[in-house]
């Protein structure tokens, strides 16, 4: 298999995770993508030109888009599977994943825009799309104590508030009306306890071997 990803200094994907979690990590060739460059192969495997992609062994055929590669990953073992298969959890489990992917997908909303001059920036729609990443961060608060054991939900909100940390200082200095101080532990105990946990586990803290990182643009 070869998995199209975008490079990101210092960060982890959940798809890396979910690689080291299930144990295939040495079937899979990494492919740095940088889904922005003109000249980009992405699109030619991708029609909607977007990270990551998961090309399967034989036929060319490929999965594409977080959720899809995540649950294809978590079929390929026989330890606990991230993805509850039935009962109320894989409901909430699933809103949860959802909601982490909608956190990744509004920051990255706010970098495109916090790359135009600012001159050009759309400050209501700035601070929407804020409102947006605030209300979703107190959900998260609220999920906290009803996690148990570690599930996709889990995993895909760590990967989000990860990259949320790594480029906060990033979009808040080149945003019209945001703070590149803002730390979403701030006035969330819980949340704050839960990442500090999780941060300090090995699926978390390094990419896998093989990973190449650059700046995402």
């Amino acid at each position: 298999m070869r998995l199209l990803y975008t490079p990101i200094a210092g960060y982890v994907h959940t798809v890396e995770s979910v690689i080291q979690h299930v144990g295939v990590a040495e079937q899979i060739e990494l492919v740095p993508t940088r889904p922005y460059d003109a000249d980009t192969p992405l699109t030619a495997v991708n029609p909607l030109g977007k990270v990551p992609v998961l090309i399967l062994d034989g036929g060319g055929e490929y999965l594409a888009g977080g959720p899809v590669i995540y649950e294809y990953l978590d079929s390929l073992h026989r330890r606990r599977k991230l993805y509850p298969a039935k009962g109320p959890q894989r409901w909430t489990t699933l809103r949860q994943a959802w909601m982490a992917d909608g956190l990744f997908d509004t920051l990255v909303l706010l970098i495109v825009e916090a790359w135009l001059p600012r001159e050009q920036q759309r400050p209501d729609y700035l601070a929407r799309c804020w409102g947006r990443v605030t209300r979703i961060l107190d959900q998260m608060e609220r999920d906290v104590p009803g996690y148990t054991r570690l599930d996709i939900g889990q995993m895909r909100t760590m990967g989000a508030l990860l990259f949320m940390q790594l480029k906060m200082r990033q979009i808040g200095e080149a945003g019209i009306g945001l703070d590149p101080r803002y730390d979403f532990r701030a006035g969330r105990p819980a949340l704050a306890a839960w990442f500090k946990s999780m941060a300090r586990k090995k699926l978390f803290r390094q990419p896998l071997a093989g990973i190449t990182t650059s700046p995402n643009r």
